[in-house]
């Protein structure tokens, strides 16, 4: 049956958020007072996919999940890490400047920013073929000193609290990683399964998965604010238009690559250490 893959993802994602809003919500709300992130919700965008996958019988390595070639994934991230500062310094920007990144104004400058990443991506990285060049040692030496740094950083300022330690590792592991197996890996996959990838941009072949792995992304990030069995009613479309177009970058960078290692580093390493820092400095 036509669009089988569409609602089998639909299903997942809104039986997902059905058990969070039913069942969690204390236990989540409980986490992120003493960690400031819940690690239940985060372990849940790794095992149920994987427990998709195992129980399907389908192949990991098809769905992304897979180290091979990590070194070209490592390389990739690492590059894309830089490109996504450019999206982040706007949105940097527009607090500095009194709004909040859900504001229409920041959201659409943030917008902007972020197909400026994906042309860039496109340009840099997209057109050309990959290749086992590189330096995977240094890569993940520069990787790792940037998620410690945040951390001596804080221990020297006397700022350092288990709120930024715990920023550091859920945003890398949980929100990088996390989010990008469930939706670049899973989503993402699965209908291309069904749909192929017909299309092709700048040397990157992609299908209707990344448009609709995008599309969850950003209603994810609207519901942030969301639950009606709890009185909540409002969407934060805002949030949901930038959100979209980075999650078309990071889609483009999971077809490009292969596998969901470069599109985790370049979600879950600038996310670790910017949010790290604006704990840090009491942004928020």
């Amino acid at each position: 049956m036509m669009g089988v893959s569409i609602a089998e993802v639909l299903a997942v994602f809104l039986g997902s958020y059905l058990v969070g809003w039913l069942l969690l919500e204390d236990l989540v709300m409980a986490e992120v007072a003493l960690l400031g992130w819940s690690y239940i919700s985060g372990s849940l965008l790794i095992l149920i996919p994987a427990a998709i996958l195992l129980v399907t019988g389908r192949s990991f390595q098809s769905y992304g999940l897979t180290l091979e070639g990590w070194r070209q994934g490592l390389g990739v991230g690492m590059k894309c890490y830089l490109i996504r500062l450019a999206p982040l310094g706007t949105l940097l920007a527009m607090h500095r400047l009194g709004y909040m990144y859900t504001e229409p104004v920041a959201s659409a400058a943030i917008s902007v920013a972020q197909i400026a990443a994906i042309i860039i991506f496109l340009r840099w990285i997209g057109e050309k073929p990959l290749s086992e060049e590189g330096n995977p040692r240094q890569d993940l030496a520069i990787m790792v000193g940037l998620l410690a740094f945040p951390v001596i950083v804080g221990y020297v300022l006397n700022r350092l609290s288990l709120h930024v330690v715990s920023t550091v590792a859920w945003q890398f592991l949980f929100s990088g990683f996390g989010e990008e197996i469930l939706y670049r890996g899973y989503y993402q996959s699965r209908v291309n399964e069904e749909f192929g990838r017909p299309w092709i941009l700048m040397g990157v072949r992609f299908g209707p998965g990344l448009l609709v792995s995008s599309a969850l992304f950003a209603l994810s990030h609207a519901l942030n604010t969301f639950n009606p069995f709890r009185g909540r009613y409002t969407l934060s479309w805002g949030w949901a238009l930038f959100t979209f177009f980075g999650g078309l970058f990071l889609g483009l960078v999971r077809e490009k690559t292969g596998s969901v290692v470069a599109p985790g580093i370049a979600h879950g390493l600038p996310d670790a250490v910017g949010e790290a820092f604006a704990r840090i400095l009491g942004m928020w």
